[in-house]
């Protein structure tokens, strides 16, 4: 299989079932709790390594507890912790992730040392053979670690190595003005339809359409809607796919749109067609939401593949 590069965070997943959310001020009983590793990236990391791939993830944990528990579950994962950093002032990122009885999540999060990986941290040697950069978007919510991802940038693009951004829910606008310039250098970026208008500086009654094309003008090469309707979208110059979802019981959509991403990248560094890729990302995702928390959690490529050969 392939060497992939990731950037973004790593941290340490504190998950509450929360029943139902109280007013503020107010008290919620948990029925469950589960801690686990976490992060965006990471997520995208361990689902890669058990499809069979290289992942060297690049980002930062504090010298704490919590980091030495990312470094042995990221090395248990076969994930290549090389790169990683360690902080010896901010603690590593806990996240606090409140799931409904629905299986909808709601975060709460101090960055920590994730905020801390600087562009000198950024090693050449980490992309060395790599078929692929992958980009978190939260990596871009502060100066310093936006610094970092623009570093591996750059030495990608030296390389001629495809760059990959996953764009997550609900902080678009605070990372609309950093990700705009980024656009022309990306080959696929991964996003909800209804973070398009405000990643574009559009009204929000703009056509999918019309904000697609938009994306394609400025130079992406592959635009992968999470969901529009009940299917994904992958959309390329003159060529469009998609694919439903899979009908599958909602546990925890916490990490689903990271293995909807790592879908998507194996299904491109295997050469697999667009409209073959947009089926495996939904598979992918599909399976993450049937269990609690993500990390450790995420799907391997034959549970991906038994899903979609008995949807057929």
């Amino acid at each position: 299989m392939a060497v992939v590069a990731l950037l973004g965070d790593i941290n340490i997943d504190l998950v509450l079932d929360i029943p139902a959310y109280p007013g503020e001020g107010g008290e919620a009983i948990a029925t469950g709790q589960t801690v686990a590793i976490g992060g965006s990236a990471t997520n995208t990391a361990i689902a890669l390594a058990r499809a069979g791939h290289e992942c060297r993830l690049i980002g930062c944990v504090g010298q704490d507890a919590w980091g030495r528990q990312a470094l042995s579950e990221l090395q248990k994962a076969g994930v290549s912790t090389l790169w990683i950093g360690q902080d010896p002032a901010e603690p590593t990122q806990l996240n606090v992730v409140a799931v409904s009885a629905t299986g909808e999540r709601t975060m709460f999060a101090y960055r920590g040392a994730n905020a801390q990986l600087s562009d000198d941290m950024i090693d050449e040697a980490a992309l060395a053979g790599a078929a692929l950069l992958h980009l978190s978007g939260y990596a871009f919510l502060q100066p310093r670690q936006a610094g970092a991802a623009l570093r591996a940038i750059d030495i990608a693009e030296q390389r001629g190595i495809p760059i990959t951004l996953d764009v997550p829910g609900g902080v678009v606008a605070a990372l609309a003005d950093a990700l705009r310039p980024l656009l022309s250098k990306l080959d696929t970026i991964l996003l909800a339809d209804g973070d398009l208008p405000q990643l574009l500086g559009r009204p929000r009654d703009a056509t999918l359409d019309s904000l697609v094309a938009a994306l394609l003008e400025q130079g992406v090469k592959r635009v992968a809607i999470k969901g529009h309707g009940t299917d994904s979208l992958l959309r390329q110059a003159n060529t469009g796919d998609s694919a439903p979802w899979f009908p599958v019981e909602v546990v925890d959509t916490v990490g689903a749109g990271d293995a909807f991403a790592a879908g998507h990248i194996h299904g491109r560094i295997t050469g697999l067609s667009a409209a073959y890729c947009c089926r495996l990302a939904n598979a992918f995702g599909a399976v993450a939401v049937t269990r609690k928390g993500a990390g450790q959690a995420m799907p391997s490529l034959d549970e991906v593949l038994n899903l979609m050969t008995g949807a057929r």
